[in-house]
């Protein structure tokens, strides 16, 4: 009689049952233009693609074991530059995790696994690992400038093979946002404000405290000034045009996400809201004002040449 053999317990790390926001807004981050998305994956990864010679595909984040569970990494990326393939994955994390290494190294193995499959090429089979960054987003005392291991492979004569692997670590928390600008980062201009989320749960139960109302106005501050940036990017061909409002849309959730989170302020997101409108409005006033201002320049020279 065929019976079905119990499931082995898994002994793998166990992630959340949900995805985090965090994630989800990360994602919609990373949705930006291809140009402006590979811009910084040369940044990250120290590469030179040229926007207009290679071709970026988003592979697949998740992973099936032989116990049915899913394991999810963050993002992986192929870059096809003159048809050769350069396999990127990207970790974000929010807070310290001592099980880094692990969890990277299972997904590199799951995701060289897949790419094996998927090429399907005679001979020994080769499980090429991607190239992998973390980037952590706040501080911790723990966490190393690089994630460094060995692979060892042991052989019948007691020699050892050894596989040195260094994954490069972003402290996030150490960027301004002119350190970010400078190093062609945009997209993680919004991920400033969760550098705030711990004064956001320290001072969440005060009702309407001192350190409550500046935290509050830093936030508005801060809004108004990535906005501005973004604006500015845009306008100096630095990010493609919608790049900037998918930046300012991942700021605005990203403020509701992490207010929602603590109950920090239930006025918060119209404050936020209003300073939104004002900037843009702002903003459109002083195009206006500068397309008025070309146009009499226009005129001026139009009238000169004339004479």
């Amino acid at each position: 009689m065929f019976t079905i053999p119990k499931r082995k317990k898994s002994t793998k790390i166990k992630q959340p049952d949900a995805r985090a926001p965090i994630d989800e807004i990360m994602k919609y981050l990373f949705g930006v233009s291809k140009e402006t998305l590979i811009n910084m994956l040369n940044s990250l990864f120290n590469q030179k693609f040229n926007p207009d010679d290679v071709t970026l595909i988003p592979t697949n984040p998740e992973f099936v074991d032989e116990s049915f569970d899913i394991i999810r990494g963050d993002l992986f990326y192929v870059v096809l530059d003159k048809s050769k393939p350069y396999h990127l994955h990207i970790e974000c994390q929010t807070r310290p995790d001592g099980h880094m290494i692990i969890r990277v190294l299972s997904y590199d193995i799951k995701k060289a696994v897949e790419n094996q499959q998927l090429e399907n090429k005679g001979g020994i089979a080769r499980y090429i690992l991607p190239k992998t960054i973390v980037i952590h987003v706040e501080e911790g005392k723990s966490i190393p400038d690089n994630y460094e291991f060995e692979l060892v492979d042991m052989k019948d004569d007691g020699s050892e093979e050894v596989i040195h692997r260094v994954v490069p670590v972003i402290k996030y928390w150490k960027l301004t946002e002119k350190d970010l600008i400078e190093r062609k980062l945009y997209p993680l201009l919004p991920l400033q404000i969760f550098l705030l989320r711990s004064e956001l749960k320290k001072y969440a139960n005060e009702k309407d405290s001192e350190n409550k109302q500046l935290l509050i106005q830093q936030i508005k501050e801060l809004t108004e000034k990535i906005i501005v940036e973004a604006k500015n990017l845009a306008e100096a061909g630095k990010i493609n045009k919608g790049d900037d409002d998918i930046i300012v849309t991942a700021l605005g959730r990203l403020i509701k996400y992490l207010n929602d989170q603590y109950k920090f302020d239930e006025k918060l997101g119209q404050e936020v809201d209003t300073v939104i409108k004002s900037v843009f409005t702002t903003l459109k006033e002083e195009g206006i004002q500068e397309g008025i201002k070309e146009a009499n320049i226009a005129i001026c020279e139009a009238s000169k040449r004339k004479i």
